[in-house]
C-alpha cells in the first residue's frame, strides 16, 4: 500500500467516526432542550433519565468495543465465519445483559428512583420517560454492537448515515410528539420518549434493511444465533470482555464525579465547564476517529499475523496523534480571542474562568490524545484489557481524583489550578502506557488464540 493509498484509508476510517461522535453529542441532549419550555420539572426529569441511559450506555459501549476488537482481528485472518459467530455471541450476551435492565426501568421504578432525587414530581415524570424509553436499551445495544462490528471490516460510512437519518428523526419526532403537531396530541415530556424510542427502532431497522438487501454476512438468521452463541463461547466471549466493560464504567463514573466536585468551586467553574464542553468534544471527536482507524487496521494486522506491520502502525498512528494534537491545540490558541467573543454577554468572573481553562486545555491537551490513541488504537487492538483496566483504575481513583478533590476542599485553590488537577491521571499513565507498548505484550493474534 503506498503513501497516499494509506492516508486515503486512516482518513475513510476516522473521519466517519469522529462526525458520528459529533453528531451524538449535538443530538444527545435534544430531549432536554426541546421540553425546556415545559418548565424545570421537566428539564429535570429528563436529565435524570439521560444519565441512567447513559451509564448503561457505558456498559453497551465496552461491550461492543470486545466485539469490535475480536471482528478486526478475525477479518484480518480472513475469518468470515468466526467474525458472523462473535457478531451472534455478542448479541445474545448484550441481550442478556439489557433485559434485566428494561425490566427495572418498566416495573415499580418509582421506588429506586427515590433514591436519586426527593422531588416526588420529578420522580413521577421521570418513570414514565423511563417506561416508555425501557425498550430502547435493548435497541441502543443491538444499534452499537452492528456498528461495531461493520467498522471492525473497514465500513464506516454505514454506522454515520443511518445514524444522521435517526438524529434528525429523533428531533423530528420530537417536535410532532411534544408539541402536539400533524394531529397528535400534546404529550409533553412523554413525547420525548416516543420520538426518542422510534427514532432508536428507525436506526436498527434500516440497518437491518441495508445488511438484508445486500445479503451481507451479518445478515444473521434466527438459526445461526442459536448454533454459534452456545454456552461455552458466550462464557469465553464475557472472560474477554467483563474487563472492557468494568473498564469503561469506572471511566464514566470517575467522569461524573470530577464533574459533580467542580461544582464546589463555584457556579461561575460550572457555568465556565458546560459553555468549555462541546469545544472539547468536538476537539477529541477527530482523536476518537484516529483512535478507532488505528485499532482496525492493527487489528487486522494482528489477526493476519503481521506483527511487524502493528508494530509499525502503533508507531505512525501515536507519531500522527502528536502531530495532529499540538497543531490543533496551537490553531484553538491562537482562536481563543475570536472563541471567547461570542460569549461576550457572559459574566466577567465566568469568561474568565473559561480563557484559564482553555489556555490549560491548549498546552495540555496532547497527553490525553496521546493516551486515547495508544490505550484505545493500541493496546485494546491486542486485547490488552486487564492492564488497561488497571492503569485506567489506579490512575483515576487512587491518585487523579483524590488530589483533584484535596485542591477543592484541603487546599482550596482557585479553578485553573482545579482544572489543571484533571490532567494529571493522563501525566500518571503515559509513563506504564508507553512501555507496556514497547514491551509488545499486546501484539497478540487473538483470532489464532480461540479466546472468542
Amino acid at each position: 500500500m503506498n503513501n497516499s493509498s494509506f492516508i486515503r484509508k486512516v482518513f475513510v476510517l476516522s473521519l466517519p467516526v469522529a462526525l458520528q461522535m459529533l453528531l451524538q453529542s449535538a443530538m444527545g441532549m435534544a430531549d432536554v432542550y426541546m421540553v425546556e419550555d415545559i418548565g424545570q420539572v421537566a428539564v429535570a426529569a429528563v436529565g435524570m433519565a439521560a444519565k441512567l441511559h447513559f451509564l448503561l450506555t457505558v456498559l453497551m459501549a465496552g461491550l461492543a468495543t470486545a466485539c469490535s476488537v475480536l471482528i478486526a482481528q478475525n477479518f484480518g485472518a480472513k475469518n468470515l465465519a468466526r467474525c458472523k459467530q462473535v457478531l451472534c455471541v455478542t448479541l445474545v450476551v448484550g441481550a442478556l445483559l439489557m433485559l434485566p435492565c428494561i425490566a427495572l426501568f418498566s416495573w415499580n421504578n418509582q421506588s429506586w428512583l427515590r433514591w436519586i432525587n426527593p422531588d416526588s414530581k420529578v420522580i413521577a415524570v421521570c418513570s414514565s420517560y423511563l417506561v416508555i424509553t425501557a425498550p430502547a436499551l435493548l435497541i441502543t445495544q443491538f444499534i452499537m454492537i452492528y456498528e461495531a462490528a461493520t467498522r471492525s471490516l473497514g465500513n464506516t460510512s454505514l454506522p454515520l448515515a443511518v445514524g444522521t437519518i435517526a438524529g434528525i428523526a429523533n428531533i423530528a419526532l420530537n417536535y410532532v410528539f411534544i408539541n402536539g403537531k400533524l394531529g397528535f396530541p400534546p404529550l409533553g415530556v412523554d413525547g420525548a420518549a416516543w420520538g426518542t424510542l422510534v427514532a432508536r427502532a428507525l436506526q436498527l431497522l434500516l440497518f437491518w434493511c441495508w445488511l438484508y438487501a445486500k445479503r451481507h454476512q451479518f445478515a444473521i438468521k434466527p438459526s445461526e444465533l442459536r448454533t454459534y452463541a452456545s454456552m461455552s463461547e458466550i462464557c469465553q466471549f464475557l472472560s474477554f470482555s467483563m474487563p472492557l466493560m468494568i473498564n469503561y464504567l469506572v471511566w464514566a463514573t470517575g467522569n461524573a464525579a470530577y464533574h459533580v466536585f467542580t461544582g464546589y468551586t463555584g457556579t461561575h467553574a460550572l457555568a465556565a465547564m458546560g459553555i468549555f464542553v462541546p469545544v472539547e468534544t468536538a476537539f477529541f471527536a477527530l482523536f476518537i476517529g484516529l483512535a478507532n482507524a488505528s485499532s482496525i487496521m492493527i487489528g487486522h494486522a494482528l489477526g493476519a499475523n503481521k506483527l511487524d506491520e502493528a508494530w509499525r502502525l502503533s508507531r505512525f498512528f501515536s507519531r500522527i496523534s502528536l502531530a495532529l494534537a499540538f497543531g490543533f491545540c496551537a490553531t484553538l490558541y491562537f482562536l481563543q480571542p475570536w472563541i471567547l467573543g461570542l460569549f461576550s454577554d457572559t459574566r466577567p468572573q465566568t469568561l474568565e474562568a473559561i480563557s484559564q481553562i482553555f489556555s490549560i486545555f491548549c498546552c495540555l491537551s496532547w497527553i490525553k490524545v496521546l493516551n486515547l490513541v495508544r490505550i484505545i488504537g493500541v493496546l485494546r487492538a491486542g486485547g490488552d484489557n486487564r492492564f488497561v483496566l488497571m492503569v485506567d483504575t489506579l490512575a483515576m481513583w487512587v491518585i487523579g481524583l483524590p488530589i483533584f478533590i484535596g485542591f477543592i476542599f484541603v487546599l482550596k485553590l482557585p479553578f485553573a489550578l482545579v482544572y489543571l488537577a484533571t490532567f494529571i491521571e493522563d501525566i500518571i499513565k503515559t509513563l506504564p502506557v508507553y512501555r507496556r507498548i514497547e514491551k509488545r505484550i499486546w501484539l497478540r493474534n487473538l483470532s489464532a488464540e480461540h479466546v472468542h
